[in-house]
């Protein structure tokens, strides 16, 4: 848990939210980009590869199951899975928008694989519109929360990178979109994997204590029945030896 956590300190920021910042203060790709419908969207639910770990897992999924409830472009969206749980658990129910997964990610994660897989997302996600990605985001010890980040992709975020005037890019536009795109992709991603990773080792320490509570409770109720069938018995050899002795 310490280690998560000194990763999730580390990397939290690490290009996080830079890119957004271009977006906020330049006021046409802000009007270009609200212009244009949304309709096709690519959902990463970000779920863990093992168990034992609360209701981190079903808590995604059953996110995921609620936003695809009644949805009437259901056969425009697609779902790239990340994490063995996921995977299994929405597979079915979702085969017919299921378009990829990963699972059994190396594990410490660092900013290489994350970015890694964050290409591979944007291979996938060229047929949408945007990309949701859908994790639990760390608050506490005892506390997390579903959070969903949009983000745009590739070919989106260079059309509207090309409407950008307040910026001066060097060598060209061209040039720098691309490797800026990439850094937005990935710092959002790797943003997101450590939250998920980190409350899933919370979730996994509190439901281990939870055990370990619940199992100590059992034992002591158990030898506290030992102790009474046991000083019952007792008893009973004590009347009969009584009783014989009164006999004689």
């Amino acid at each position: 848990m310490k280690a998560d956590m000194a990763r999730l300190k580390g990397g939290d920021s690490f290009g996080y939210g830079s890119v957004n910042k271009i977006f906020k203060t330049d006021l046409y790709m802000q009007k270009y980009n609200q212009s244009s419908s949304q309709n096709k969207i690519l959902y990463v639910p970000f779920t863990s590869d093992k168990g034992l770990c609360g209701g981190i897992n079903s808590g995604i999924v059953r996110d995921v199951k609620a936003i695809f409830k009644d949805n009437p472009n259901r056969s425009q969206c697609g779902l790239y899975v990340v994490g063995d749980k996921g995977s299994v658990a929405l597979s079915r129910p979702f085969a017919d928008v299921l378009k990829k997964g990963v699972h059994e990610l190396a594990t410490p994660m660092n900013y290489s694989t994350a970015a890694a897989i964050a290409h591979d997302i944007s291979v996938v996600g060229e047929d949408y519109d945007k990309i949701i990605l859908i994790y639990n985001k760390y608050k506490s010890a005892i506390s997390t929360e579903i959070t969903h980040t949009e983000l745009m992709t590739r070919h989106r975020f260079l059309d509207v990178m090309s409407y950008g005037k307040k910026y001066n890019q060097k060598p060209d536009k061209k040039t720098s979109n691309p490797a800026i795109y990439d850094l937005y992709l990935a710092s959002n991603f790797y943003h997101a994997m450590l939250n998920n990773l980190a409350s899933e080792q919370s979730a996994r320490m509190n439901a281990m204590e939870n055990a370990s509570k619940n199992a100590k409770e059992i034992v002591q109720k158990l030898v506290l029945e030992y102790n009474k069938a046991r000083q019952a018995r007792i008893t009973m050899e004590l009347v009969e030896i009584i009783s014989g002795a009164s006999a004689v």
